[in-house]
């Protein structure tokens, strides 16, 4: 099999200059809730960086280029330096990341004929609160990597919608088996 080797100078030309400043944005004054969700794990040993940037609007844009943009709001944000530490730079959606196992817990409504609140008010706070509607406005979904992410948007879901603490469920999935 050939062997193809290209340099990051290659992906140099700015495809997607917008998104390269929302994400520079967020990686400078993140906001606590909300898309895109900025994992980073950073490896002290050899002082290498994994990224992964999980965003709604990566959906219509192919892997390099979400991986070019990411590089693009790294250097912007952090420095090249840093930039040339980024050993792994992925760029899913919500729907791309449950898909690949990254996040296996979910906010769900629970509601009851007696509570206060409506769907269509938590259909709207899960939006408020970064909820993915890739699969239409109709059926946010709220996933997290780790119950604390989940338990701080459960708190901010309750701030957002007054008396619905007893609406939003956390379930987590134990495994999944493969279609």
């Amino acid at each position: 099999m050939p062997r193809i080797i290209r340099g990051l100078e290659d992906q140099r030309r700015r495809l997607y200059p917008d998104l390269v400043a929302e994400l520079v944005g967020e990686l400078r004054e993140g906001r606590p809730f909300g898309q895109p969700l900025i994992h980073e794990q950073r490896f002290p040993e050899t002082n290498a960086v994994r990224t992964t940037i999980i965003w709604d609007k990566w959906a219509s844009i192919a892997d390099d280029e979400r991986v070019a943009t990411i590089l693009q709001a790294y250097e912007e944000a952090e420095g090249r330096e840093f930039r040339d530490r980024i050993a792994l730079a992925m760029g899913l959606t919500v729907p791309e990341a449950y898909d690949s196992g990254l996040l296996p817990i979910q906010i769900v409504t629970a509601l009851r004929n007696t509570d206060s609140v409506t769907p269509e008010q938590c259909r709207q706070a899960m939006i408020d609160a970064g909820a993915s509607v890739v699969s239409g406005p109709d059926h946010p979904i709220l996933r997290f990597a780790t119950l604390d992410e989940a338990e701080r948007t459960v708190r901010r879901l309750t701030e957002l919608l007054p008396d619905s603490e007893q609406v939003w469920v956390i379930t987590q999935e134990v495994s999944r088996i493969p279609d």
